[in-house]
């Protein structure tokens, strides 16, 4: 069945507004519309065409009546079986278009709810109110979900005004007020005057593209919704023209940050409609939301988004708006996630008779200097992370007491939870070392530290004169080193172990020296005499030295069988993902990272070795720098998941988004030292600039006299510094130093 120009053959039926449909080919619905036309009078011979409107039709005879009313579709189609049966219909699906003066609001296409279906906004009339005078009497469409599909029931009509365009620039009450707003002059495109005012918008021949999961689409959630990248001249192309009479119109919109808002109006025959390119949720654009909270849940920085936003002229909201939605949303919902996977954790660990855990701190900075250590306790049985202690330098007197304040209050949680720990895997830590002895707790040592600390001695050793020999051991006495860790033996015997290292290097297999063991594996033979090396030489002597020291002996009875804090390690790489060193965060911004990166290695710790397509395991050959040229080898993982990421959205968007109250308590219970600089005297601004002076000709900013020589800054004696006075506000009102660098993400 097309659409074809013509009229009404139904009696009384005069619209020209309406879609005209022939005749059906199916002979028997074919009959059905002859008798609703002609009634009892058939004449005996029809004409050539005969032509039904869609006046005549009930409103669940269409197929795209539902596109259609929102404004993406420009003809209704019927349905194969459908027949006309309304007379004199009280109102049809064309009413929004056969009337000359209009208003259109288009619809969100996620509302899970909407009180009134209506053609095209993504936002409600009342969410982007714009302040204005109107005159006129203008008719709006509108129906509601309990609507009947029955002719009978009809649409419900309700009185408007015509819009007049305000004098001034119309104000969106959304959230990001303090954004810079770019609103579009009022623009009228030429049409030309030979238009056809009779014009039926719905017989042009235009096809609608559905995608099948249009519907599932619309019923997901806002978050979930696909997103697409529009040009402003491709959005600016659907409201050039009225869909009614064809004429130009007058065209504005409206941008705050991801989200632009376009109103049309026509001048010709008053039609106005209302289009957003996002829903609102609160006071809140969905996609400025939905970015931030992205950015920040991947641990992607800002600062680098906003370049390549910047570089492509996409638009994006500023820094301080992302910020905001940070404190609000985002970190709330990241402590509440962590938090809940805690304690369940605990639970857990609470039923267990065996529990070893590992322990170690990382700094946010190298050397002494640190500002913040945060302390990783890790269940080695099951490689997860048990908990995450942030520790501030000035909350313990200094960086190098960070990490015991860390492991003290990891301890004291797993205590009140109920935890009892078989053992603790640490490095050597002496401060660690003392508390865990007066704890009673039984310590073991990681390999790793005491292999990495031996190897870098021997590497400085064989550089020196007549030790050029020992580098080619070293290999041997890492492999040692692991050996004598991995043996049960205990006390004296792995100390045993451990000497005949020196027996090895000489060839000796014998007792000749009641200090040194005898070598443990066969006698090789070897034609190449110079290799090994000789008693009383340099090169031994030197080794000996090294792996015969009183701490060594001593910690290597302590040495780890079984478990070692290597996975530690692993999760500090991963926490350069989320927090890069060369970045200062904030405390809370800082934990919530820490948080992120521990809910990251949980999921994807256990993730088991890739295959080929037959079904072979996958290794990947690695060529370290500390290994010098000697390969390793690794196996390729599976690909990561992010089930959490999705965890967080929906967190975010369904329940902090609606009741964000108790979300936002458990954060303000976070206890959050002071920053550094709170502990000293600020001075004022104008004393600061004073002091502020050149490099080249020693003249102070804003004076024209010549700095004397006697006279020092803050740097070192005669030789002053620039000082710098600027500050950004890191979202919590405090102008510290730091804040300028947490912009960065």
């Amino acid at each position: 069945m097309s659409t074809r120009r013509g009229r009404c053959c139904v009696a009384g039926c005069n619209n020209p507004y309406n879609s005209l449909y022939l005749l059906p080919k199916s002979e028997p619905v074919k009959t059905k519309w002859i008798n609703f036309v002609f009634e009892e009078n058939v004449p005996s011979t029809l004409p050539k065409f005969v032509y039904v409107c869609s006046n005549h039709f009930t409103l669940d005879s269409f197929l795209n009546r539902a596109q259609y009313k929102a404004g993406f579709a420009k003809k209704l189609l019927l349905k194969d079986a459908a027949v006309p049966t309304v007379r004199d219909p009280a109102a049809h699906p064309e009413d929004s278009t056969s009337e000359q003066s209009q208003t259109r609001d288009v619809a969100c296409q996620t509302d899970a709810k909407p009180l009134t279906k209506s053609a095209g906004t993504q936002l409600s009339m009342k969410t982007c109110h714009v302040r204005y005078r109107s005159s006129g009497v203008l008719r709006t469409d509108t129906f509601s979900d309990t609507d009947s599909l029955s002719p009978a029931a009809g649409l419900i009509f309700n009185t408007s005004t015509h819009i007049k365009w305000p004098s001034k620039r119309p104000r969106v009450e959304l959230e990001e007020e303090d954004d810079e707003e770019t609103l579009m002059d009022t623009s009228s495109v030429a049409a030309p005057e030979e238009q056809d005012y009779t014009f039926d918008p719905a017989e042009t021949d235009t096809t609608l593209t559905e995608t099948a999961d249009m519907s599932a689409q619309a019923s997901c959630s806002i978050h979930k919704t696909r997103k697409y990248i529009i040009y402003e001249n491709c959005i600016m192309e659907l409201f050039e023209v009225c869909p009614v009479c064809r004429r130009s119109c007058s065209v504005r919109s409206q941008s705050i940050g991801t989200f632009i808002r376009v109103e049309q109006l026509c001048k010709n025959c008053q039609y106005s409609r209302r289009w957003s390119s996002q829903p609102v949720l609160g006071s809140t654009p969905a996609g400025n939301l939905h970015i931030s909270a992205a950015v920040y849940l991947c641990g992607a920085s800002f600062c680098t988004f906003e370049k390549i936003c910047s570089t492509m002229n996409l638009q994006l909201f500023k820094y301080d708006t992302f910020r905001r939605h940070s404190r609000l949303y985002v970190e709330p919902a990241i402590v509440h996630k962590w938090t809940h996977w805690q304690n369940e954790t605990l639970d857990r660990l609470s039923e267990r008779e065996r529990v070893i855990v590992g322990g170690d701190m990382r700094a946010d900075s190298p050397g002494h200097s640190a500002k913040f250590g945060s302390y990783t306790l890790m269940d080695l049985q099951t490689n997860s992370v048990v908990d995450i202690q942030l520790v501030q330098s000035n909350e313990v007197g200094g960086s190098c007491h960070m990490e015991k304040e860390g492991l003290e209050r990891s301890l004291a949680l797993l205590e009140a939870r109920g935890v009892t720990l078989e053992c603790i895997v640490t490095d050597r830590h002496p401060q660690i070392q003392k508390y865990l002895r007066e704890r009673n707790i039984n310590q073991f040592y990681d390999v790793g530290h005491i292999e990495k600390g031996i190897t870098r001695k021997l590497e400085n050793i064989s550089k020196m004169k007549g030790c050029a020999k020992l580098r080619k051991w070293q290999r041997s006495i890492k492999n040692h080193i692991y050996w004598t860790a991995s043996s049960s033996a205990t006390g004296p015997e792995r100390v045993a172990k451990w000497r005949s290292i020196l027996n090895h290097v000489r060839n000796v297999h014998t007792h000749e020296d009641p200090h040194f063991p005898a070598c443990l594996h066969p006698l090789k033979g070897s034609r190449d005499r110079n290799k090994w090396l000789v008693a009383g030489t340099q090169a031994f002597y030197k080794l000996e030295k090294v792996m015969t020291n009183t701490r060594i002996l001593k910690d290597i009875t302590k040495l780890s069988p079984h478990h070692q804090t290597s996975s530690l390690e692993s999760f500090h790489s991963v926490i350069l993902r989320f927090a890069p060193k060369n970045v200062v965060f904030p405390f809370l911004g800082l934990l919530c990272r820490l948080y992120l990166a521990a809910l990251h290695y949980n999921e994807n710790a256990g993730r088991a070795q890739a295959t080929s397509s037959t079904g072979h395991p996958l290794f990947k050959v690695n060529f370290p720098k500390a290994s010098k040229g000697q390969c390793t080898i690794k196996q390729v993982k599976t690909r990561p998941t992010f089930k959490y990421l999705d965890d967080l959205q929906d967190l975010i968007f369904e329940h902090v988004l609606v009741d964000p109250a108790p979300y936002m308590d458990a954060v303000l219970k976070i206890p959050t030292p002071p920053d550094l600089c709170a502990e000293y005297e600020r001075p004022g601004e104008e004393e600061v600039i004073s002091t502020l002076v050149s490099r080249f000709n020693h003249q102070l900013v804003g004076h024209q006299h010549i700095c004397p020589d006697h006279l020092e800054t803050h740097g070192e004696p005669s030789s002053p510094h620039r000082l710098e006075s600027r500050h950004v506000p890191d979202g919590t009102g405090n102008p510290s130093a730091s804040s300028r660098s947490a912009r960065n993400l």
